[in-house]
């Protein structure tokens, strides 16, 4: 998914006609330097396998999984790990935060 796809369904989301989950898995220094807006939850790659159980009620209710990070390979890894899991929608944020930054929000700080 394009970070411009992404800002659309977030905004039909703020409107109420479109539902999914935002999941940041970067680390926590990182969340403090920037973030999109509209994030669910922030769990970082390194301890998505030990906190599924989190997300579960995710997978339950079967609404899309969007995924970021700061470049787009760590939440790759986190896509691969959700879909061993038996998460179906998944989708990674092509370029991550960066692109987010450079094609829809420069007010994001790049790092």
């Amino acid at each position: 998914m394009t970070p411009k796809e992404l800002k659309k369904r977030l905004d039909l989301r703020k409107e109420g006609k479109d539902s999914f989950y935002l999941l940041d898995v970067r680390n926590p220094n990182e969340v403090e330097i920037c973030t999109i807006e509209g994030t669910d939850l922030l769990i970082p790659v390194g301890e998505l396998s030990g906190r599924l159980s989190e997300i579960v009620p995710w997978k339950e209710s079967g609404k899309e999984v969007i995924v970021y990070c700061r470049s787009g390979g760590r939440s790759a890894m986190a896509c691969g790990i959700l879909n061993q899991s038996g998460f179906a929608k998944l989708h990674n944020v092509e370029g991550g935060i960066l692109l987010y930054s450079d094609d829809v929000d420069s007010s994001l700080a790049k790092y």
